[in-house]
């Protein structure tokens, strides 16, 4: 924990958060497992091909509303470009959803990389607590992993 860190009130949200990731990643590595697991005439492929795609898409545009918020709540005219940039990963959610394979999953690695650095920077900066840009750094490279095995296992 930074200087600092422990006075802070967000600071008591760090292991429900941390918890809620990781429980939120399970549904990235059990599909990224099964979709190496089984073959590619496995009647279930394109199943979940597409629900890991989906779920990845709903993930973002969710990382994208956090931001969102963020940028109310901190309020200011300073807020307009970060208010106006946290509705990308939406926009990069709904093409991954339009587009096929393995396209789909190349875009979203780089949209969940591109907003983990955004949420690292900014807590660096002291935008948000510390922990948060740690834990965001650690997610995203999980999941950036998983999407690039999917971006393999459909090319």
């Amino acid at each position: 924990m930074d200087a600092g860190e422990e006075d802070d009130p967000r600071s008591t949200l760090e292991g429900p958060a941390l918890r809620l990731t990781l429980a939120g990643f399970v549904p990235f590595a059990l599909l990224a497992v099964w979709l190496v697991a089984i073959a590619n005439d496995h009647v279930w492929r394109d199943d979940t091909i597409l629900l890991l795609k989906v779920y990845g898409a709903t993930i973002l545009s969710f990382l994208g509303g956090a931001r969102f918020g963020i940028a109310l709540m901190a309020g200011g005219e300073e807020q307009r470009l970060p208010l106006a940039a946290s509705v990308i990963p939406a926009l990069c959610a709904w093409v991954a959803c339009s587009i096929g394979e393995p396209g789909s999953f190349a875009l979203l690695a780089v949209a969940f990389a591109a907003q983990g650095a955004w949420d690292s920077v900014s807590s660096h900066r002291g935008d948000m607590p510390g922990w948060y840009g740690r834990m965001r750094v650690v997610i995203t490279g999980m999941v950036v992993l998983v999407m690039i095995l999917a971006f393999v296992e459909t090319a």
